[in-house]
């Protein structure tokens, strides 16, 4: 017993601790990707869609919804409206973002985790409605064979 108190009498343990400084530099660190790789993933996928978009309906790429997939048409319609939108969503949110990321060094720690979690669920909320928005926009334009829809006759 006395060779193990004589081993961990020199021993340090506040070495293995990393500096308070050091660990509020991670934190926000990881707060900043974290608001910044949605919009820049968003923003990615759009231009793809928009530039360069699957050429076929398919099960692996894409923005595929029911309506999206039932003709060549409806299929590019899709992937053009998807693009459009998604381009504008990613750049408007990575300026956004950017702008709230830069007033981070400024907050405490757990009000940055929480600004930080609060532009998460933003990010989640407006990309999911612009996904109804693409999702509702291809149903009023083509019917559920892909075919556009007709324009009602003028009276």
């Amino acid at each position: 017993m006395d060779a193990l108190k004589s081993l961990f009498s020199d021993f340090d343990f506040a070495a293995f601790i990393p500096e308070l400084d050091t660990v509020l530099g991670w934190v926000e660190l990881v707060a900043r990707l974290a608001v910044m790789a949605a919009p820049l993933v968003i923003l990615g996928f759009g231009l793809l869609y928009l530039l360069n978009p699957p050429k076929e309906a398919n099960h692996g790429v894409g923005f595929r919804c029911w309506w999206g997939m039932s003709s060549l048409d409806a299929w590019r319609f899709t992937q053009r409206l998807a693009g459009l939108i998604w381009s504008g969503l990613g750049l408007l949110l990575t300026v956004i973002m950017a702008l709230i990321c830069n007033g981070f060094h400024k907050l405490e720690p757990m009000a940055m985790v929480e600004r930080a979690g609060a532009c998460l669920l933003w990010e989640l909320g407006l990309v999911a409605a612009s996904c109804i928005a693409i999702n509702v926009v291809v149903i009023v334009v083509f019917d559920k064979d892909g075919y556009r829809r007709k324009a009602p006759p003028e009276e």
